[in-house]
């Protein structure tokens, strides 16, 4: 028997690895006994399940904090050898063995972490490899005695079989999560325990100090008053009581004034078609006349335009000349100018000199380059340069070929390296075309972390690796707002 102890530290010796790399080699048989099994976990297992002969048993603790639904019927997919233990009890069941069995030997993994994306691929954390020699009699005897049990602890310490109506009445005891669930109101403690409270609360009697803070609350019972006892009077005087009358009619005499004219003016019998055209008309003698008016076309049919009532739009219209007039402007003229307001907004493709997005894990057998989708070329073709490059052969093959000055930046050691040979590379018909440099080769990265590519000038470029663990790294990955085409990587331009 051979025991190791193995650390995993920043995705390099991970447990993931470890238990694919098993999985791989054609295990007869793999056990599976995990107090916290996590989907995210499951999720990077799941890979390994698929199309292999490994005959799978697990035995797994479930609560309704990180067990699903989608989990568990994932799970029988794989395997009719599935138990399970309720942690929403007040005892929980905390494992981590991963046994896989060979004709001649047998692998065990005890770890401290439980099986998730973290616990078993980037956290700093400690587990243990035992390998039975099943050659050797000793071993093989210790071997299966412990095994069976494992397998005995299964049978008589609280776990049930997993099937599809288990995980029906689990969804109906909300001991797992659904998406029925997320339906209901806030749950007391006692209810995401898994329990129901039995013992009814004895509502007390509100004094008549706590009536406001009654009101300030909807689960509170109002309670009923009992005012049959209770004698109301009110005294108000009889002075108090009469008012005048407001419904008396009014008379009001007057006299109609006649108007009396100048006797330079002749008189003329107003009516009201000539009083309203007599405003149009514009005293050219009054002291209050100004040239300026003439030039003036009032439509007093035409609607009111608010933004003639508030500020200018002239500070959000960026690029965008405007010119001040008198006129009011018309409506074909006013969408125009809306129109070029929001073409302002948008992302001016020809201008990004900012391309960030999420990379691939380093490839091993071209470490010296970071490729990049090809219709983020057509998407922005002048960041690139490819359209006028020149064409040049490499390995047989006809490429279009940019000659650049590459300075590439690891954020995570602080070191700078450059490279004046390097190249943007694209082959016709290619999903994606390539930054090359040897520096590259200086710098590693791992799946998702963050490139940062900014074009310096025509022929001088930047690549900044930006490890996930960093700080800054948060930042720049919500700039990542948008999805590659056929991937689930993310990317975002300045």
């Amino acid at each position: 028997m051979q025991i190791n102890i193995i650390m995993q530290k920043e995705n390099e010796n991970t447990l993931a690895s470890a238990i694919s790399s098993c999985l791989n080699e054609n295990a007869k048989k793999a056990y599976f006994f995990v107090g916290n099994f996590k989907e995210t976990g499951y999720k990077i297992l799941e890979e390994d399940f698929i199309d292999i002969k490994t005959k799978l048993f697990f035995a797994i603790g479930i609560d309704k904090r990180t067990t699903t639904r989608s989990m568990l019927e994932g799970l029988l997919e794989y395997s009719d050898d599935v138990y399970y233990y309720s942690n929403n009890n007040l005892t929980e069941y905390v494992s981590n063995i991963c046994i896989f069995e060979y004709t001649d030997k047998a692998c065990v993994f005890v770890s401290g972490s439980n099986i998730s994306e973290s616990g078993i691929q980037t956290d700093l954390s400690l587990y243990t490899k035992i390998v039975y020699d099943l050659k050797d009699s000793k071993d093989k005897q210790e071997y299966k005695s412990q095994i069976k049990e494992l397998q005995k602890i299964v049978e008589l310490d609280g776990f049930s079989k997993l099937d599809k109506k288990a995980i029906e009445q689990l969804v109906e005891n909300k001991e797992i999560f659904s998406t029925r669930q997320y339906n209901h109101s806030v749950m007391s403690i006692s209810e995401l325990l898994g329990k129901k409270d039995k013992k009814e609360e004895v509502k007390p009697e509100i004094s008549k100090d706590e009536v406001d803070e009654v009101y300030k609350s909807n689960d509170v019972e109002i309670p009923k008053i009992d005012l049959s006892d209770i004698s109301i009077d009110i005294d108000i005087p009889e002075e108090d009581m009469t008012t005048s009358k407001v419904n008396e009619d009014i008379a009001i005499d007057y006299e109609e004034e006649k108007i009396t004219l100048p006797d330079d003016i002749e008189q003329y019998e107003q009516t009201e078609d000539n009083s309203k055209n007599d405003e149009n008309i514009i005293d050219k003698n009054n002291k209050l006349y100004d040239e300026s008016m003439e030039n003036d076309e009032i439509d007093f049919n035409e609607t009111l335009d608010i933004n003639d009532m508030l500020f200018s739009k002239a500070d959000i219209k960026l690029d965008v000349d405007s010119k001040k007039t008198k006129k009011r402007t018309t409506k074909k003229k006013e969408l125009e100018s809306e129109e070029n307001v929001v073409k302002t907004k948008k992302v001016n493709l020809n201008n990004v000199s900012n391309f960030i997005f999420e990379v691939s894990a380093k490839n091993s057998k071209e470490e010296g380059a970071i490729r990049i989708p090809n219709h983020i070329r057509t998407m922005i073709p002048e960041f690139f340069g490819l359209d006028e490059a020149e064409n040049e052969e490499i390995n047989g093959s006809v490429y279009k070929v940019k000659h650049i000055t590459l300075e590439v930046i690891d954020a995570k050691t602080n070191e700078k390296y450059t490279d004046k040979d390097a190249m943007i590379t694209y082959k016709s018909k290619q999903s994606y075309l390539s930054f090359i440099s040897s520096m590259l080769n200086n710098v590693s990265y791992d799946e998702n972390d963050i490139v940062r590519l900014i074009r310096l000038s025509e022929n001088e470029y930047h690549i900044e690796i930006i490890n996930k663990k960093l700080q800054e790294y948060k930042v720049w990955s919500k700039l990542c707002n948008q999805t590659f085409r056929a991937s689930t990587k993310k990317f975002g331009m300045m």
